[in-house]
């Protein structure tokens, strides 16, 4: 079995090579000029950090690949993959360091079992690759989404602040328009203040109206209550439209952020009711025993 297991690691490290010989790392800009010129460059330190680069940006565009191939499964992620800022090469390898880890789990553990004269058949591993693999490639998937739910919650409660400030400054005799600027600049703490910022700037860029800016941000987020907002701005017209708009959308969301509270604070109510009940029930044990095992003629 150790014999197996070191041709495989063999093989392995062979077509390793193969594959690096035949796709190399492409040339730095140093060596491509030395090349050009004549020039000896020393070979760089730094080729492992090369390697993993180049397997970093293979693992991006396989994981990108495959998600695109599935609309309703690239809707979520990528927007997702967007809202936390994450990398698809960060992610990508995420993924399948997640499912080849846990996909070797089950081959490691047949061969310890071996090892101490347990024999399974040969089905069990390749089951456990599987399912193992499957389970591991899954879990980034879900820390992600998790991740983004609670980016876009956060988002919301900054946009309910915003809101409400472009109306008290469209309150004060200021133009729509320059409202939404400097509201947005209000804090430079706030990441979601600061793409409402850079998605205006981007309209400004591109001589574009400011909500086409918001939606586009909304679009890439995936922030129906921008979108939302944006829309309702598109259709208001005037400016005392737009604050009456910018109104509602800050109370409409004040509401749903008290809403989510509630419902928070009743599920977090609800998972309390199961350790009162078993407490209950050990006490109710603890007191009724004796006298069942009185009469039931046991002894303790």
């Amino acid at each position: 079995m150790v014999l197996v297991i070191v041709a495989g690691l063999g093989v392995g490290i062979g077509l390793a090579a193969v594959v690096w010989g035949l796709f190399p790392p492409p040339l730095t800009l140093r060596a491509a000029l030395a090349r050009l010129t004549g020039e000896h460059v020393p070979a760089p330190s730094d080729v492992l950090t090369q390697g993993i680069g180049g397997a970093r940006r293979v693992c991006g565009h396989l994981v990108e690949v495959n998600v695109s191939k599935v609309p309703r499964l690239a809707e979520i992620v990528l927007p997702d993959l967007a809202i936390t800022g994450t990398p698809i090469e960060t992610f990508a390898v995420k993924v399948v360091g997640y499912g080849a880890g846990l996909a070797l789990l089950g081959p490691v553990l047949w061969v310890a079992m071996g090892a101490i004269g347990v024999h399974l058949s040969f089905e069990v591993p390749a089951l456990g690759v599987l399912v193992l693999g499957g389970a591991g490639a899954t879990t980034p998937f879900v820390d992600l989404h998790q991740a983004a739910v609670r980016r876009r919650r956060h988002f919301c409660h900054s946009l309910s602040t915003y809101s409400s400030l472009v109306s008290m400054a469209m309150a004060g005799a200021m133009g729509w328009s320059s409202a939404l600027e400097v509201a947005a600049r209000v804090s430079s703490t706030d990441w979601a203040m600061d793409e409402i910022a850079q998605s205006l700037f981007w309209a400004q860029a591109y001589r574009k109206q400011p909500y086409e800016g918001l939606e586009r941000l909304a679009l890439r987020f995936n922030l129906p209550d921008l979108a939302d907002l944006a829309r309702s701005m598109s259709q208001a017209g005037d400016g005392a439209r737009i604050r009456d708009s910018l109104e509602a959308k800050a109370h409409s969301l004040r509401l749903k952020e008290t809403a989510a509270l509630e419902d928070s604070a009743q599920a977090v109510t609800q998972k309390m009711l199961l350790p009162g009940v078993l407490l209950m029930a050990g006490y109710g044990v603890l007191v009724f025993y004796p006298a069942l095992a009185a009469f039931t003629g046991s002894h303790i």
